[in-house]
């Protein structure tokens, strides 16, 4: 970013801060749990997300976009690097050579909209065998003494495990960028945590990420682990991945994991429920028209494509959009959310699908909601739900 670019954007944050403080003390606090210090901070990402919205691009300038640019920028936008506080634990970058983990094509048949895509995949990595993927190996301080507690292979026979999917609606993120949230669920389980960096749209567009978040789930199980010891977590679009990937191994009539975490799960692409509109003044995200060719479900799933009726309904497919999958014979799982993000009721409507897909099993399935809490609100680390949240889902993995 250059210097006007960078005067421009502190210039505006500024501004916005200013409003937000007089507005606070002027008309009371936007929801009436929030304290000062989180309504600056949704007022600086809204301002920020707004102005990298993309919104004078239409169907019509389509062909001018170049989606490597857009990679590039987003790379040098990126979520910040967040912490895990020394006194929860430590971490080590680590990486999984992918050759070593043997995938067959056969799996993916039948899956959908993603087949091709999986199958192209698997038969990229086999012709090119030097590819990585790169994690990091969360360890909580009990463990961290542990001889091989950094090492990816089971430190007990049944040892639990968190896979996790880190959000950012599949173009921005790492597992850097989450080491604040996936350290502090290590500290309040107990259980190690592989968080990986998984492929990036819109140079990597679906179905790359699905792949990789496989390769992922197969190399713990090559490692030593369980399919009934690994728990899959992931946030905003890494609830996404994190369902679509449960889809995937249902799918394949295999051992599913032993629980599901999911915060603020991003599960309909396509939604026009009443929150996408009724909690826009609340929440930090913006929400864009799917006529726009930048908006996030077209970026990640079919960068530089024309909307059709075609596109729409892939868009609806439940590897893409999980609010509509069956959901019978699930694992476990727990959902935490806010009753303040645009994506609150698309988020409730999942819940209830998945109650009445397991009529024998409700109690296996909880639902979270959070007073006046906006997406992902687990990152604002000082708040008291935002800790009250942890803690819960500690407890729940204790459990499993």
């Amino acid at each position: 970013m250059d210097i006007l670019a960078k005067a421009t954007l502190i210039a505006g944050i500024a501004a916005t801060a200013t409003r937000s403080t007089l507005s606070y003390y002027t008309r009371g606090p936007r929801c009436k749990t929030w304290p000062l210090w989180f309504q600056l901070q949704r007022d600086a990402m809204f301002s920020i997300i707004k102005r990298a919205a993309h919104r004078s691009v239409t169907e019509d300038t389509i062909a001018t976009i170049d989606f490597s640019a857009v990679h590039a920028k987003n790379r040098l936008m990126d979520l910040p690097v967040s912490e895990m506080p020394p006194h929860m634990g430590r971490l080590e970058r680590r990486s999984i050579p992918v050759s070593q983990v043997p995938l067959s094509t056969d799996v993916f048949l039948g899956i959908g909209p993603a087949e091709a895509g999986l199958v192209q995949l698997t038969e990229g990595d086999r012709e090119s065998s030097g590819r990585e993927i790169t994690y990091d190996m969360l360890v909580a301080k009990t463990l961290a003494d542990d001889d091989g507690a950094f090492e990816c292979k089971p430190l007990s026979p049944n040892e639990r495990i968190i896979l996790y999917l880190h959000g950012g609606a599949y173009t921005l993120g790492s597992a850097a960028s989450h080491r604040g949230l996936t350290g502090r669920l290590v500290h309040q389980s107990g259980v190690r945590c592989v968080a990986i960096d998984y492929r990036l749209a819109p140079q990597h567009p679906f179905p790359a990420q699905l792949h990789d978040a496989y390769i992922a789930y197969q190399y713990l199980l090559n490692q030593g682990f369980k399919p009934e010891s690994v728990i899959i977590a992931g946030d905003s679009a890494g609830g996404n991945l994190v369902l679509a990937l449960a889809l995937l191994l249902k799918h394949m009539r295999t051992t599913m994991p032993c629980g599901l975490l999911l915060l603020s799960p991003w599960v309909d692409l396509v939604s026009e429920r009443p929150s996408i509109l009724g909690n826009a003044q609340c929440d930090y995200l913006y929400p864009l028209s799917l006529e726009n060719p930048m908006t996030q479900p077209r970026m990640f799933y079919a960068p530089g494509r024309k909307l059709s009726e075609t596109l729409v309904e892939e868009l609806k497919h439940p590897l893409v959009s999980p609010v509509n999958a069956d959901f019978s014979d699930f694992p476990p799982t727990l959902i935490q959310a806010g009753d303040k993000e645009l994506m609150a009721d698309d988020i409730d409507e999942m819940y209830h699908r998945m109650l009445s897909a397991n009529p024998d099993r409700q109690t296996s399935f909880t639902y979270e909601c959070y007073l006046d809490m906006i997406h992902v609100f687990h990152q604002f680390l000082d708040l008291p739900c935002a800790q009250e949240a942890y803690i819960s889902a500690g407890k729940f993995i204790k459990s499993l």
